[in-house]
């Protein structure tokens, strides 16, 4: 059975790489087994990856909502521009939650010029200068121009440090995105000792993997969301499936309008999938 990817390609529908990316999101051999065989019995013909995506994640979170909340992870950060929200703003709210002291949006004196940097990262005397790529489109990959030009604008930034008479910080580059970066891009960053986040890398300390480690997964991930509601939310500052912890229905049905049966899914989802958080 053909079906038809997000670039619109047509390919041969492959029940197995359903079954491993269900399994890479957490989801225990026999669960993943398990949706799988239910997906696939009702997959169409010419399906798109996002039907099938949506039948998956409906299987699933009756199964494990904490492992949908994963596997629904990657659409969900691209989810965030359209929203209302930032990616920059998001991340940053990760670094927060991780002990670093943050700003966002600063200006900073080069050498030569002065750069606006998207989140300055601090902690003790290190201070890492956050540059934030967001794709929304998947498969686009971050470059190795990205990485470069950040490396440029760090030399000119710790060019007007060393002239200051005390220096206050060691400063370093830390590209973060939403996607995968090139080979190129990692082949220069460890050259030049350049920090990457990105989807699947580093291993072990991707990006996904240092949201799920402390369950700082954003609102977009929650299957009962309505799309229609997240402006609303990024208007409260409402980032992280976590933040509606303190929320209950009825909250929700006063200060957003939503319908009792859609507040009543969203506040069980919230609490199985970040409920437990320490």
């Amino acid at each position: 059975m053909e079906i038809i990817k997000i670039d619109g390609v047509k390919e041969k529908f492959s029940p197995a790489k359903l079954c491993l990316s269900i399994r890479k999101a957490g989801a225990p051999r026999d669960v993943a087994d398990s949706v799988c065989k239910i997906v696939e019995d009702k997959i169409n013909p010419n399906d798109s990856t996002n039907v099938i995506f949506r039948k998956a994640l409906k299987y699933l979170v009756k199964e494990s909502p904490e492992v949908a909340a994963r596997y629904s992870l990657r659409r969900g950060l691209e989810a965030l521009g359209p929203a209302g929200f930032i990616f920059e703003q998001y991340f940053e709210t990760v670094l927060q939650a991780y002990d670093f002291t943050t700003k966002r949006d600063v200006i900073l004196r080069g050498k030569c010029v002065s750069h606006e940097i998207d989140v300055i990262a601090s902690h003790a005397t290190k201070r890492f200068l956050v540059e934030a790529k967001y794709h929304n489109v998947p498969g686009i990959k971050t470059h190795v121009d990205v990485v470069m030009y950040g490396d440029a604008r760090l030399i000119d930034i710790v060019a007007a440090e060393s002239a200051k008479n005390k220096k206050e910080y060691e400063y370093a580059m830390w590209i973060v995105t939403n996607t995968k970066f090139t080979d190129a891009a990692i082949q220069y960053a460890k050259c030049r000792g350049i920090r990457l986040t990105g989807w699947n890398y580093p291993r072990g300390a991707s990006l996904e993997d240092i949201i799920a480690d402390k369950k700082l997964y954003p609102v977009t991930v929650l299957p009962s969301l309505p799309s229609a509601l997240l402006p609303a939310l990024a208007k409260k500052n409402i980032i992280l499936a976590q933040d509606l912890l303190t929320y209950e229905a009825a909250d929700l049905i006063r200060m957003f309008g939503v319908a009792e049966t859609v507040a009543d899914s969203i506040v069980r989802e919230v609490a199985a999938i970040v409920g437990d958080i320490e």
